[in-house]
């Protein structure tokens, strides 16, 4: 099994390569890709992350390297039945706020990552995924205010917990919603099964 990068380590290494992107919102481009086309090469998303490159550059080879292994990852993640899928997001150790735009960039990726693969506003999509991309389309416009807006908590003492409580939720409602889309845009891709 494999398993994703640090996000700060591929962070890192995209903010040295001057990329388009950053860790979060690169993963979710490669989801939105994967699940608009059921496959992408690592060629064709890390153009969109990376932009315009200078081969010679001294960033791009680490990013490159970091952004391969984030590929791999990801796709047999999200194409073998019995693999763990995980979004690519701050550890609990790390601020909620920071946590939280994360989340709304990794989102705002995967809405990228649907177009870029084909998926347009006029495509007829099953009612589910529909509404799971109007959801991530609203997280990804949401700020840290609105976003715990969903968590208030009745008891202020209680503030802090509910908004964990809420970006957990959240979170585990999106990793879901794109293992439904998935499914739903690539039935064949999900019920592969090796014998």
């Amino acid at each position: 099994m494999s398993y994703l990068p640090e996000l700060s380590d591929l962070d890192a290494a995209l903010f040295k390569a001057d990329a388009m992107m950053g860790a979060a919102e690169a993963h979710g481009a490669l989801c939105g890709m994967l699940c608009a086309r059921g496959t992408t090469g690592l060629s064709t998303w890390s153009d969109h992350v990376l932009g315009e490159q200078d081969s010679a550059s001294t960033g791009l080879h680490e990013a490159v390297h970091l952004l391969s292994g984030l590929h791999q990852t990801t796709l047999e993640q999200l194409n073998d039945a019995m693999a763990d899928f995980h979004l690519l997001l701050p550890d609990d150790d790390d601020s909620l706020s920071e946590r939280v735009e994360a989340l709304a960039n990794w989102c705002q990726g995967f809405v990228y990552g649907l177009a870029a693969g084909g998926i347009k506003e006029e495509t007829e999509l099953p009612a589910d995924s529909q509404e799971i991309i109007k959801d991530m389309i609203e997280i990804s416009r949401a700020g840290y205010d609105d976003f715990m807006s969903a968590g208030e908590a009745e008891d202020e003492d209680g503030d802090a917990n509910a908004d964990e409580i809420a970006y957990m939720e959240i979170t585990e409602y999106v990793r879901t919603g794109i293992l439904l889309i998935n499914e739903e845009l690539q039935p064949l891709q999900s019920t592969n099964v090796i014998h």
